[in-house]
């Protein structure tokens, strides 16, 4: 709903007009109007519907009602009507705010008119949860688990459809500009990307109402539904179609809602990355076996230059794993490592990189080290990298295990699956804005289907040790992604690490 801007006289006059008085002293005694079974502090989730039934006094009249609403937080905008009925019943798609709601009711009769205004608080259920991308019953799909309730299948119960397709990625921005045509301007909005190997939307984060899909999201017609990656990169969003890496400013202070560049170049774009969002995204070409970076300067990728000491260029290597190694917690996924194999060959290497590459320095840490190729992690179903130790985590036949990139040992975790679970999914998470350390926590997130049903586990990790799930969350299809997101108290969003 967009608001229709008035001054305070028009809309005084336009009520004045409205209900017009008659001649209400040729009527006796004055009749009196008023309105009961209405709270005074009214409050109501976004997305949600608003059911407020007023009883008018005197009764057994005949009444013209009116309900209005204006947004307290703007001086300019006054009254916008949202219905003539004297039962209101109302989905609430107004932003997060406090508004001033207005009741008017007019005595056919006589003429005479009262109205009645109540505080109205537009809050929503979806600030801070866990948001769990999962292929569900309908296609690509949403669960989101807050402290107090699972909302489940988000993009179906408000937008009345999934995305097709199986589930992707997602990704998260504070700067993405919705274009109001009321009022002719460009507003900032918190939204989440969600993309499916078919499908690409961006949904209101305080809502899950789609804002843009994906025939909005490309200047000019694009066709191709080929969906490979979505990924952020600094202050921007990126997406992979058809080979063809696209990308997105996402910036304060200039109104980008489409992706407007296209990167040239002929590449195929590994499904491992580094990419905090932070830094430039570390990716890897696999037709040249190279470590590269995107960016919105350039119309094509960079590959860094190439260093005979410490090559990253042309390996002539599969790319196996790369996850995000931190140092500082101020800087997540500084670092990374890559697990690589050579082509035609059984011989696999460890590397150490740069996370947050620069665009003309040598992403190559440290001289490729030669694993030896009995490991297990070689071969593993899943992968997850512990951000705070030289760990990798790696599931293999639906069994837990543990190899320390130092010593190269390799141990098995507990990890007690019933009879009929698979794992689908597996994720180290940390959470630590540095304005909230009471809320910080480190997670092995590992996601467990059986059947048409899954698991979200939440496993601490001490010493390198997977722990026992604090926390399980269930729902119905199978987990591709998770995601916690907090909004603080000033209004900020902080979101895990999401590589």
């Amino acid at each position: 709903m967009k608001f229709i801007i008035y001054s305070v006289l028009i809309v005084v006059g336009i009520c004045s007009a409205c209900y017009d008085d008659k001649g209400s002293s040729d009527y006796g005694e004055k009749l009196n109007i008023r309105v009961e079974n209405v709270e005074t502090n009214i409050r109501v989730n976004v997305a949600s519907v608003l059911e407020i039934c007023p009883k008018i006094y005197p009764e057994n009249r005949e009444y013209e009602c009116f309900w209005g609403i204006a947004n307290k937080n703007n001086q300019y905008s006054i009254i916008d009507t949202l219905c003539k009925e004297k039962d209101l019943n109302f989905f609430v798609d107004l932003k997060t705010g406090s508004y001033l709601l207005r009741f008017c009711a007019k005595d056919v009769e006589t003429g005479i008119f009262s109205y009645t205004e109540y505080n109205l608080s537009v809050e929503t259920d979806m600030a801070t949860g866990w948001w769990v991308l999962k292929d569900g019953v309908n296609g690509t799909d949403i669960d989101l688990f807050t402290p107090d309730k699972k909302i489940a299948d988000v993009l179906y119960s408000r937008n009345g459809h999934s995305l097709m397709g199986s589930a992707l990625d997602m990704s998260y921005t504070n700067y993405y500009w919705v274009y109001d045509s009321a009022t002719g301007n460009n507003v900032m909005t918190k939204a989440i990307f969600v993309g499916s190997d078919q499908d690409l939307a961006v949904i209101d984060f305080f809502t899950g109402q789609f804002i843009s899909e994906f025939d909005e999201l490309f200047y000019g017609n694009q066709k191709q539904r080929k969906i490979q990656a979505l990924f952020r990169g600094a202050s921007d969003t990126h997406v992979v179609v058809n080979d063809q890496i696209y990308t997105m400013p996402n910036m304060k202070y200039a109104p980008y809602r489409q992706f407007a560049i296209k990167h040239l170049g002929t590449y195929e774009i590994s499904s491992y990355r580094n990419a905090s969002g932070s830094g430039l995204p570390l990716l890897f070409d696999k037709l040249t076996s190279s470590f590269c970076t995107v960016s919105r300067n350039l119309l094509e990728l960079n590959y860094f230059g190439n260093d005979e000491t410490l090559p990253h260029q042309n390996l002539d290597m599969d790319l196996l794993f790369l996850g995000g190694r931190t140092i500082d917690a101020s800087y997540p996924g500084e670092y990374a490592y890559a697990i690589l194999k050579k082509k035609n060959a059984e011989e696999y290497w460890l590397a150490y990189l740069n996370g947050w590459p620069s665009m003309d320095k040598n992403p190559m840490e440290k001289e490729l080290r030669e694993l030896p190729n009995t490991l297990g992690v070689l071969r593993a179903d899943f992968r997850a990298m512990n951000q705070d130790n030289d760990i990798i985590y790696f599931s293999k036949n639906n069994k837990l295990f543990s190899c320390d990139l130092a010593t190269l040992y390799e141990k098995e975790q507990n990890l007690d699956l019933a009879s009929g679970e698979v794992i689908t999914y597996m994720e180290y998470i940390k959470y630590f804005p540095w304005d909230m350390i009471n809320e910080w926590f480190t997670y092995l997130v590992i996601g467990i289907t059986k059947g048409e049903q899954y698991k979200l586990c939440l496993h601490p990790v001490q010493a390198g040790n997977i722990q026992p799930a604090i926390k399980i969350f269930e729902g119905i299809g199978e987990v591709k992604r998770a995601i916690y997101i907090e909004t603080s108290g000033n209004g900020n969003v902080n979101i895990s690490t999401f590589f």
